[in-house]
């Protein structure tokens, strides 16, 4: 009778896990050529449209301005690495298969910028050259074409690999990091750019000068950019659109993309909206507090259901003895309790050994998700790495 009851729950919380996977869609593989699929035929042709149009515009610095060719993009590509490695290490619950985010990056990199961007702005402002004046072409241009045309190019990525990855993109999180590998995408091939025309404004005099005081303020500025403009749209899209583990909510999605759109028109129109004094920099601080803060409140919102599905994965760890509860309940805390856990383990080595652990856990889950909630090689490693950890 007493083994009958304690198989009960036991069934349970391996039922719940399985349900976990599957509407997590944790460790499901993503397959980009799809011949079947519309959806893979218009990515492949807006990105080789892109793509073509990016090296018919490399074509104009080759010879001469060769340096500023060079010089920018391995600069702007290293940067780029950085911050795509920065992205992979805060995606901590299932990490995006590595071809998925590729995929992304590749949209914002090419057809989003050279394939829709670049003529759909180039347009607008003509119209407003001649419907207005170039002056005020000039002035507000961009902050009123390129938040509109460019969220818009690459949200149209984003709803082509949702169609492409049903399975994989789930859940408001997921929508967060694919949307700002696609703005990262964005970024640098815009950012490659401007080094360019840095070095073109002094007459090809100083290129190297150019390149590098454009890197330096793109860089210290790229923090508030098209990555993040692009996570809160895409958030603002899942949520207009949904999903079978995301219920759908229009108003939500259609705040989030007006807030992208904003913050990306207040940055674009700063110099305007300030005429060049001190009004600029504060216009640039309110667009950076308005799309951080509606990136925090997406965030919030989308690490819920992700800390469900690992705690409702790894319960039956807990109860066969490979995990303690208290190292659950920390690995699935926001940071400030996880924090406070490992700070509480004791000396460096301990907390040291605390930190490592809960990475360990994620491991373990992720190895879990990969195998349909099977034991695996990859999930008995995983296990004797926690079990090695704790007796260290």
């Amino acid at each position: 009778m007493s083994t009958t009851a304690a198989a009960a729950p036991a069934e349970a919380q391996l039922e719940r896990r399985r349900e976990a996977i599957e509407a997590s869609g944790w460790g499901e593989r993503f397959k980009l050529v799809q011949p079947h699929n519309l959806c893979f035929w218009v990515y492949v042709v807006l990105v080789a449209i892109g793509l073509l149009q990016f090296v018919r515009e490399a074509q104009h610095f080759t010879g001469f301005l060769a340096p500023s060719l060079i010089s920018a993009s391995i600069l702007f590509a290293l940067y780029g690495l950085g911050i795509f490695w920065a992205l992979r290490l805060m995606d901590r619950y299932a990490h995006k298969p590595l071809a998925l985010v590729l995929a992304a990056f590749a949209w914002g990199a090419t057809a989003a910028v050279y394939g829709i961007a670049v003529h759909g702005n180039d347009a607008n402002i003509a119209l407003m050259a001649k419907l207005f004046g170039q002056a005020f072409a000039a002035d507000w241009g961009a902050a009123l074409s390129a938040p509109f045309v460019e969220e818009t190019a690459k949200g149209a990525g984003f709803v082509l690999i949702l169609a492409l990855a049903p399975r994989l993109i789930r859940s408001l999180y997921d929508a967060i990091f694919v949307g700002a590998f696609i703005g990262l995408g964005f970024q640098i091939l815009e950012d490659i750019q401007y080094g360019l025309n840095g070095a073109v404004a002094q007459f090809g005099s100083d290129q190297f000068g150019g390149v590098i005081s454009t890197f330096l303020l793109r860089g210290a500025t790229g923090i508030t950019s098209h990555a993040l403009y692009t996570a809160v749209f895409s958030a603002g899209l899942l949520y207009a659109i949904g999903t079978s583990s995301h219920r759908r909510r229009v108003g939500i999605g259609l705040a989030l993309m007006a807030a992208a759109v904003l913050a990306h028109g207040v940055w674009d129109g700063a110099a305007a909206i300030g005429e060049g004094g001190v009004g600029a920099n504060v216009a640039m601080l309110a667009a950076a507090l308005i799309g951080w803060t509606a990136l925090i409140v997406a965030v919030r919102r989308g690490m819920g259901p992700e800390r469900e599905w690992m705690r409702a994965i790894l319960a039956p760890e807990v109860s066969s003895g490979t995990l303690k509860a208290e190292e659950l309940d920390a690995l699935v805390a926001r940071r400030k309790e996880r924090k406070r856990f490992i700070h509480g383990a004791g000396g460096h080595k301990e907390r040291k050994r605390a930190k490592h652990l809960l990475v360990a856990a994620g491991d373990l889950a992720r190895e879990l998700a990969a195998s349909g909630g099977a034991d695996s090689p990859g999930v008995e490693h995983a296990r004797a790495e926690i079990a090695r950890l704790r007796s260290a």
